[in-house]
């Protein structure tokens, strides 16, 4: 049986992580969003890094603080998700001094046993600054013991040597999990993840959080891939919002939805969207279960 080890990917809006999951899949896959805790589902990427094949997995955040069956369901899925990989990859940017969501996360890895790796990306922020770089890395170092990369997304500083750390790191023992663990929706729920993640990009306020998109059905043909999706919302004033002035906003939604996802696929696409009101839709388990957010 083919070795595939699964390795997940979490880090706070504006990290990189968008980025680097690019950057391995060496292809656009993916689109950073500067809103805190938007995804909400793992989203699976298949690549091979110095012969050695992984699922990428970019792995949500969690809100410690939200109760509806959602957020419960995230926690829950996060658990298995850590139970179930080989390796961690937890993302810091250089700047942030306050390292709660980071804390929280280890202490999770740490009752699941997952191995994790720490990047901290960013540092051509300190320029050419040796000091204020040293200081940044005693920072991290004196908080955490684990393994560290500094790297540099923009400049394109360490990632060679991440990648080698990465494989390293894995290669120590056989994958975690023997069976396939990319579920079998994951193309429908990546597509529905594209999609709010662009009207995640045009709305403000409660919206982005309030959202949710579903693909009631869709054709594949030859030359082009139809689509037919629904957008829920809670309250009817965030329908009005979507839609937008004589439609523009919904229009805008769409083709830019259409362009990312041909852009994705490298296939034509024909999206129709419809958006209804369902309050309360977070706590709703059919519609949830509809959508992917529950198993």
């Amino acid at each position: 049986m083919k070795k595939i080890y699964n390795i997940s990917i979490v880090g706070q809006s504006n990290t990189g992580k968008s980025t680097l999951i690019n950057y391995l899949c060496d292809k656009y896959v993916t689109a950073e969003s500067k809103k805190l805790q938007t995804t909400r589902v793992n989203l699976y990427n298949q690549v091979t890094i110095n012969d050695i094949d992984i699922n990428l997995i970019d792995t949500p955040g969690v809100s410690l603080q939200n109760n509806d069956l959602l957020s419960t369901s995230m926690k829950s899925s996060y658990i298995k998700t850590l139970e179930s990989i080989d390796l961690l990859l937890l993302m810091i940017d250089i700047d942030n001094k306050d390292l709660k969501h980071e804390d929280s996360i280890l202490n999770l890895a740490k009752v699941t046993n997952t191995k994790v790796i720490l990047l901290i990306n960013k540092i051509d922020l300190a320029g050419d600054d040796l000091i204020e770089l040293e200081n940044i890395q005693s920072r991290i170092s004196d908080k955490y013991t684990l393994a560290s990369y500094f790297i540099s997304l923009k400049s394109k500083q360490g990632l060679t040597q991440l990648t080698n750390g990465i494989c390293d790191n894995i290669q120590v023992n056989p994958p975690l999990s023997k069976n396939n663990i990319i579920p079998e929706n994951q193309k429908t729920i990546s597509i529905q993840e594209i999609i709010r993640g662009v009207i995640i990009e045009h709305t403000h306020g409660e919206i982005p959080y309030d959202t949710a998109v579903h693909i009631e059905n869709h054709l594949i043909k030859k030359k082009i891939i139809e689509i037919n999706a629904s957008i829920y919302v809670n309250k009817e004033n965030q329908k009005k919002i979507i839609i937008g002035k004589n439609g523009s906003m919904i229009k805008k939604i769409g083709t830019e939805s259409r362009l990312k996802l041909e852009l994705i696929h490298k296939k034509k696409f024909f999206i129709s969207l419809n958006v209804l009101v369902k309050e309360n839709w977070k706590n709703n388990y059919k519609l949830l279960k509809e959508i992917g957010y529950l198993d």
